[in-house]
């Protein structure tokens, strides 16, 4: 799942919180010392030594408060100086089934300065109003079943050097759910949400520009989830944060509690939409209705697919950014979508789990290649081009296929393709009237012309090609051997 800032901080926090479950039937200065102590197991020394954890028993809840102010000085460094954070108060009942009932509404406020990792001084400050939750927290797994998350208007700034970001939006939304998974000990979840009125500028030297959206839509989802073997792999790293360097048995014991937690997720999927987005630059804007990303991954990990899409509707180029000529050829519609099936993911985390940490250099530098090259099974891939759609003016193009290879001979690709394409008489007139301003691009039209010939029309009426191009760059086009 994607959180915003502070919804993040907040599950960290609960993790923390309840990493123990708590005996809390009634509420009492006993519950509270128990929860005390079960959330100052995983804090650092200095933090505890300052009080930084207060819980008290309010009648049907306990008050945890996180004076998060007297953190600052304590962690300082030439790198790294808090200067203010803002506490934060959350209640916590018991509720049916173990679980707690965790709510909370806070304004928060965190300013820090520094280095940035190039040495310039730099400077962060994030600020939200009305940070509000309300979830069904399982101490089984340290992690919400289910929740709503909301906050009121949020800035980001940021400076290193010249260089300047300023963030904003108006208000978030979040909504969790999850059940139990397909078995035992495993669960699905789903989230979703939004975020109001984002804008973002960037100042540089170089290339100043600024960003706005609508809105920013999330929907994500995993399923087969292990989150009670995950949550133990918290809680080991966790408990040894402060070490700078695991002893022998540690190693051993933290590869066992990754080995336990994978496959981590049987399947996962995200989906951001970006409504009415806009990208001002010195050149002029472009400007989209909608543009979405998409990422998905299933399988098991010797065998994991991986897909990805990116999409955009209604795109706009402000006038003079493009030739007038050249404008019937911009795309207005894009929906590319790509997929890399069989990836041996296992491989390489057994590599890295079977790697000896006790030595300086855990990994050979054949070991480390090797580790690469072991996700594609024999060197060999394949790249799935999903229905992919590009449309513009001037033509309308629906593309699906694949592409296959291997990493031992990266000059050796084989295509096989369908094109389908409408009104390609249209097209090729408006390559045409382009070839008259830029006679280069009568070759273009030269070779449409040929391809024009060696078309089918499918069903709908629109132009077919089915391509394939073999390793030895033969090119077949609906049957028909290329003489080239």
């Amino acid at each position: 799942m994607r959180l915003n800032l502070a919804t993040a901080s907040v599950v960290a926090i609960a993790a923390a919180v309840f990493q123990q479950p708590v005996q809390a039937a009634d509420i009492n200065e006993q519950g509270a010392k128990e929860l005390q102590g079960s959330l100052t197991k995983l804090m650092p020394q200095k933090a505890v030594e300052k009080g930084v954890v207060a819980v008290t028993p309010q009648s049907d809840k306990y008050q945890i408060l996180f004076d998060l102010p007297k953190l600052i000085g304590v962690f300082d460094n030439p790198n790294f100086s808090l200067k203010q954070i803002s506490p934060m108060t959350l209640f916590a009942k018991p509720a049916d089934g173990g679980l707690w009932q965790v709510e909370g509404t806070n304004d928060f406020a965190f300013t820090s300065t520094g280095k940035d990792l190039e040495g310039k001084d730099s400077d962060f400050t994030y600020t939200i109003a009305k940070v509000a939750y309300n979830g069904l927290f399982d101490p089984a797994i340290s992690y919400f079943r289910s929740g709503d998350f909301t906050s009121g208007a949020g800035a980001i700034k940021t400076t290193a050097g010249a260089e300047k970001m300023d963030a904003s939006f108006s208000g978030m939304n979040y909504t969790l759910s999850s059940v139990a998974g397909a078995s035992a000990g495993v669960v699905d979840f789903r989230g979703s949400g939004s975020i109001a009125d984002f804008k973002q500028a960037i100042v540089t030297p170089q290339a100043p520009f600024e960003f706005s959206a609508e809105s920013l839509d999330i929907d994500a989802g995993a399923a087969g989830v292990n989150a009670q073997k995950l949550r133990d792999l918290f809680i080991f790293i966790a408990d040894r944060a402060d070490k700078k360097k695991l002893e022998a048995p540690e190693i051993e014991e933290l590869k066992g509690h990754v080995r336990a937690a994978l496959p981590f997720f049987t399947s996962f999927d995200e989906k951001i939409d970006l409504q009415k987005s806009k990208v001002s630059t010195a050149q002029g804007d472009v400007s989209a209705e909608t543009v979405s990303y998409m990422m998905k991954a299933a399988g098991p990990l010797e065998a994991m697919e991986v897909g990805f899409g990116f999409g955009a509707k209604e795109l706009a180029l402000a006038d003079g950014m493009v030739p007038p000529i050249y404008a019937p050829f911009i795309p207005t519609i894009t929906d590319l979508q790509l997929s890399v099936p069989n990836l041996n993911l296992q491989a390489p985390i057994d590599v890295m789990l079977n790697a000896d940490y006790t030595k300086e250099k855990p990994l050979s530098d054949a070991e480390a290649a090797a580790m690469g090259l072991s996700v594609f099974p024999g060197g060999a891939y394949t790249v799935n081009i999903n229905k992919s759609v590009v449309t513009a003016p001037s033509y309308d193009l629906e593309i699906s296929g694949k592409v296959t290879g291997s990493l031992m001979a990266p000059d050796r690709v084989a295509v096989d393709a369908t094109i389908l394409a409408r009104d390609f008489d249209k097209t090729m007139a408006a390559v045409q009237e382009l070839g008259q301003a830029d006679p280069q691009v009568m070759q273009v039209f030269l070779g449409m012309t040929m391809v024009k010939g060696l078309a089918k029309t499918d069903t709908d009426g629109r132009s077919r090609w089915d391509v394939s191009v073999d390793q030895n760059r033969k090119v077949t086009i609906n049957g028909n051997l290329l003489p080239f």
